[in-house]
C-alpha cells in the first residue's frame, strides 16, 4: 500500500463524528483516496457534514503526520482492513470491524487461533489460579492467549502465557502513548516481544471509559472462542461474552459457588448456554470446529461458522433503555456518567447499549461523550 492511500486511509477514519457503519458503507464503493479526491459538492452530496468536509479537504492533517511519525518508529505497524495478507480475516467477519489497527511486535499473531480470557479487575485469589492455570494449559496446547491487559485475571493471563514463553496478544482501550493501566507497562513491553498490542485508536488517544466496551468486541472478534473465569453479574466481562456470542465465537465459563457474587455472571453464563469448562482440554475439544472453520477463513474458503457452535443464550431487546438514551443526545456531546444517572442505571449497561447504537450509525463517541448523529 502506498503512502498516499495510507494518509487517505487515516484521513477518513479519523474524520469527526464519522460512526463506523457509514464509513464502512463509503469504502464499498470509493477508495478512502478516491474520497479525499471528492469536490467539496460530491462529498456534501455523500451527507458530509461542514466539520467533516473541512476534516477531509484541508491538508495537511497534523494528527495524520502525528500517525505516519508513530509508523515510521521500529516495530510499529499499520494495518487496514483492505490489507488481506495482514489484516486477520477472523476479525473481519464481525459487524463494524476496525477499519485499521495499529500494532507493536508481531502482527503474524493476530493470525494465529486465539482463546480470549477475560474476568474481573477484582478477582479473587482462586480466580487468579484458575486464570493462570488455563492460560498456561492452552499456551501449552500452543494457543495464543488474547486478553485486554487490565489488572486482575487479564493480567495473569497475559503473565502465565508469557512464563510459558507463549504468544499472547493484550489489546488496548487507548492509544500507545497512553498505555493503560500504567503498573502494566513492563508487562506490555514484554508481551509485544513474542507477541503483538493492538490498538484501533491512533497513538495520541488517551483512555476513555467508553473506549473499552469497544476494545472488548476486538477481543472476542480476534478469538475463535472467549473464557470468562470469574465475573460479577454487572461485570464487563460479561460485554466481551455478549459479543463473542453475537459474532458466533463459543462461550465459556468456569463455574462458582452461587454464595461468590464474582462467579454469579459466569454461573448466569453457563445457565443461559455457555459451555462448562474445567481445563484446557474441554475448551480445545469444544472449539475444534471453529479452529477448522477459522483455518479456511484464513484461506479464503469463505465458509459459515458451523451453526452447531452458536448457542441460543438470551439477549433480550433493550428498546425502552434505546430510545431513552436517543432522547438524552443531542449535538453536544453528553457524559456517559450523566446518561446513567438520568436512566437509572449502571454505567456497564449504559456503555454496552450506546456501543449497539454506535454501531448501528446512530450514536458517536466524541471527546466529552456521546452525540445523537442525523436521521437517528
Amino acid at each position: 500500500m502506498t503512502e498516499q492511500q495510507i494518509i487517505a486511509w487515516l484521513t477518513l477514519s479519523m474524520t469527526p463524528r464519522l460512526s463506523g457503519v457509514k464509513l464502512q458503507k463509503i469504502v464499498e464503493y470509493l477508495s478512502p483516496l478516491e474520497v479525499l479526491n471528492l469536490s467539496r459538492k460530491e462529498l456534501y452530496d455523500l451527507n458530509f457534514t461542514d466539520l467533516q468536509v473541512r476534516h477531509l479537504t484541508e491538508q495537511p492533517n497534523a494528527n495524520v503526520e502525528r500517525c505516519l511519525e508513530w509508523m515510521s518508529r521500529s516495530g510499529n505497524h499499520l494495518l487496514v482492513c483492505a490489507d488481506e495478507n495482514h489484516y486477520p480475516s477472523l476479525l473481519k467477519e464481525i459487524p463494524c470491524y476496525p477499519p485499521l489497527l495499529f500494532v507493536q511486535g508481531d502482527i503474524a499473531a493476530l493470525s494465529s487461533n486465539q482463546v480470549g480470557i477475560v474476568g474481573s479487575r477484582n478477582s479473587s485469589q482462586d480466580g487468579l489460579y484458575i486464570t493462570r492455570q488455563f492460560a498456561t494449559e492452552l499456551t501449552q496446547l500452543g494457543i495464543t492467549v488474547t486478553s485486554g491487559l487490565a489488572l486482575g485475571v487479564d493480567g495473569h493471563a497475559h503473565q502465565a502465557c508469557l512464563e510459558q514463553r507463549g504468544t499472547t496478544i493484550a489489546v488496548l482501550g487507548s492509544g500507545f502513548d497512553y498505555l493503560y493501566p500504567k503498573p502494566h507497562k513492563h508487562l506490555a513491553a514484554r508481551i509485544k516481544e513474542t507477541g503483538a498490542l493492538v490498538s484501533e485508536f491512533p497513538p495520541f488517544y488517551p483512555p476513555r471509559a467508553y473506549n473499552f466496551p469497544r476494545r472488548n468486541r476486538i477481543i472476542s472478534g480476534l478469538s475463535v472462542g472467549v473464557l470468562v473465569v470469574e465475573a460479577a453479574a454487572k461485570s464487563g466481562s460479561l460485554i466481551t461474552a455478549r459479543f463473542a456470542l453475537e459474532q458466533g465465537r463459543d462461550v465459556y465459563a468456569v463455574p462458582g459457588s452461587v454464595l461468590n457474587p464474582n462467579a454469579m455472571g459466569c454461573n448466569n453464563l453457563i445457565r443461559d448456554g455457555a459451555v462448562l469448562v474445567r481445563n484446557a482440554q474441554d475448551i480445545v475439544q469444544e472449539m475444534r470446529g471453529l479452529i477448522d472453520w477459522s483455518q479456511t477463513q484464513q484461506q479464503g474458503l469463505g465458509l459459515s461458522a458451523p451453526s452447531e457452535l452458536k448457542h441460543n443464550v438470551k439477549c433480550e431487546p433493550e428498546s425502552d433503555l434505546t430510545q431513552a438514551l436517543l432522547n438524552l443526545l443531542g449535538d453536544k456531546p453528553t457524559a456517559v456518567d450523566f446518561l446513567a444517572q438520568s436512566t437509572h442505571l449502571p454505567v456497564n449497561q449504559v456503555m454496552m447499549q450506546l456501543l449497539e447504537l454506535e454501531l448501528k450509525g446512530l450514536v458517536a463517541s466524541v471527546g466529552g461523550g456521546y452525540i445523537r448523529l442525523r436521521g437517528s
